[in-house]
């Protein structure tokens, strides 16, 4: 990867030392160009310029790229709005009345709340598995999945401390109990090198404004055939038919591939921008990503573990997320105080917790100048 190169795609991180990617992801300025000429092409033109051919070229064109983002078949790949539209559309299709569903309590609230409000509705049991100072024992979420459980819900890479799961393993305790396991890819995707096939999860979902660099309003997820065949959509529409150029509104020729959950027009320019960040971050290449973000977060954490007003909390295995708590100070004081120099340093503050997530755009530079600062306002404070 050559860092000078992409760093031309990013104008902002010149002005602003950016380390906020688990919130909201950097957008390469080819990938806003593209956009926003397909955006204005397609507005100016109406059917002139957003014909079935373009049409196709963008929702296949997505689908393309998801696939080989995520390692399995275009067949296998749904095109939606957003991790939350994914999770609901999978919640309410499923007939889950006297079972239970597994996930934890550190949990982003999207990845609960569909199952909490569908609980009222089918009598399902929600467990929620307790965290221990921001963490998940491990042991603890396995044993809660048993005989009883319908679906486990859980992040790939948690939000709030970047622990980071084991999904194969996870997928076998899973399906040995017959239930089946739904992954928020959100803070994985985009750095992780991500293999559904080899996992075995039945859903994962990849949401495009974060890691993956691309504009908000889309998501794909990969669906396993085995629920695309057997499962019938909650929601329906246009979009989930084998023809959808039909038109017939008497009957409901449903797609025979995870295109059946698809339902709605939608915002083409954000899956077009999302299609044109992936291939992006293909050329780069994920793995490299991977090394390069690890790379970064190993040299925070040797930095952090030197100051004793820290303690740190991220896991040893986890994402490109280290969270970590001060001792006897305002988190929300010291983030201003950052906010303030020279060049601004912006991060992410979640229940009380600072939160840094560097990713390929960021330099071993950018880590030291926060480190360094760091250590003038703590001894200020």
């Amino acid at each position: 990867m050559n860092i000078k190169n992409i760093s031309k795609d990013f104008g902002i991180i010149e002005e602003i030392n950016y380390l906020s990617t688990a919130s909201i992801g950097l957008v390469p300025i080819s990938v806003i160009e593209k956009a926003k000429d397909f955006f204005v092409e397609l507005t100016k033109g109406g059917t002139i310029t957003l014909d079935e051919e373009k049409e196709v070229l963008v929702y296949e064109g997505l689908r393309k790229e998801g696939a080989k983002l995520l390692n399995c078949r275009s067949k296998d790949i749904g095109v939606f709005n957003s991790v939350t539209e994914v999770l609901n559309v999978i919640a309410w299709s499923l007939d889950l009345q006297k079972g239970k569903l597994v996930s934890t309590t550190i949990e982003f609230p999207s990845v609960t709340y569909p199952w909490i409000r569908l609980s009222r509705k089918e009598g399902l049991n929600i467990e929620l598995v307790n965290s221990q100072n921001g963490l998940i024992p491990l042991d603890d979420l396995y044993e809660s999945i048993d005989e009883r459980t319908k679906v486990v819900a859980i992040s790939h890479v948690e939000f709030l401390t970047g622990q980071k799961f084991d999904l194969k393993k996870l997928a076998k305790i899973t399906h040995d109990v017959g239930a089946i396991l739904v992954i928020d890819g959100i803070q994985a995707a985009g750095y992780e090198p991500l293999d559904v096939t080899k996992w075995d999860v039945d859903i994962y979902i990849a949401g495009s404004y974060k890691w993956l660099c691309a504009p908000f309003g889309t998501a794909i997820a990969y669906i396993s055939e085995d629920l695309y065949t057997n499962l019938e959509p909650c929601f329906v529409g246009w979009r989930s038919t084998e023809d959808i150029w039909d038109f017939d509104a008497t009957k409901i020729p449903y797609a025979k591939t995870a295109r059946k959950f698809e339902y709605s027009t939608s915002a083409y320019g954000a899956k077009y921008g999302f299609m044109q960040s992936i291939e992006y971050l293909h050329k780069l290449g994920i793995k490299n990503i991977h090394d390069y973000n690890n790379k970064l977060i190993n040299i925070l954490l040797q930095e952090l573990i030197q100051i004793p007003e820290i303690e740190i909390i991220s896991p040893s295995s986890r994402g490109s997320i280290v969270t970590f708590k001060f001792k006897g100070i305002k988190v929300e004081e010291i983030r201003d105080k950052l906010r303030e120099i020279k060049r601004p340093i912006e991060l992410t503050i979640r229940q009380g917790m600072m939160r840094i997530s560097p990713h390929f755009y960021n330099t071993e530079v950018d880590i030291l100048q926060f480190i360094q600062n760091l250590k003038q306002i703590l001894k200020e404070i």
